[in-house]
């Protein structure tokens, strides 16, 4: 869905990401999710560069309910300056545990790129799911938009 689409759901996403069950349930996907991806083949070796999403020439969408997670276990996101995520600095990830899916996947190893895609299909279509066993509205977007909505309707 598009950005104004994720404007329209803010309220029912801040609200979510203060369900208990959300929050676990969350948990829990990223925990398997976790799991399988340390049991395949990848490396990482560009020590956040693709988290400079304009420069490395892609994209990062995300899911209502990894805005949920991320929202509830952490603070505000920094202010973002440009097209880099605002957690990326000093070669790592400032906010590994609540890093969306699709973070946690991509490998700029061309090992990974057998496995990457069906991967992230099966785990979106988990996803859609729990999106429908916990009634949470579901949008899918574009994380530095979502960042950026976040940081400017949460603390209102």
């Amino acid at each position: 869905m598009s950005q104004p689409d994720f404007e329209n759901q803010i309220a029912a996403i801040i609200a979510a990401s203060r369900r208990p069950e959300v929050i676990e349930a969350m948990r829990r996907f990223y925990e398997d999710a976790d799991r399988a991806i340390a049991a395949k083949p990848a490396t990482c070796w560009n020590r956040g560069e693709c988290c400079r999403f304009g420069q490395f020439g892609h994209r990062l969408y995300v899911t209502s309910l990894e805005a949920c997670y991320y929202l509830a276990t952490g603070t505000l996101p920094p202010p973002i300056t440009d097209d880099t995520c605002p957690h990326a600095f000093e070669g790592k990830c400032h906010a590994r545990d609540r890093r969306p899916l699709g973070c946690r996947i991509f490998f700029c190893d061309p090992n990974a790129q057998a496995w990457q895609g069906p991967f992230t299909e099966e785990r979106l279509g988990i996803l859609r799911e729990l999106h429908e066993q916990l009634d949470v509205p579901y949008v899918y977007a574009d994380w530095m938009a979502i960042l950026r909505v976040l940081r400017h309707e949460a603390k209102e």
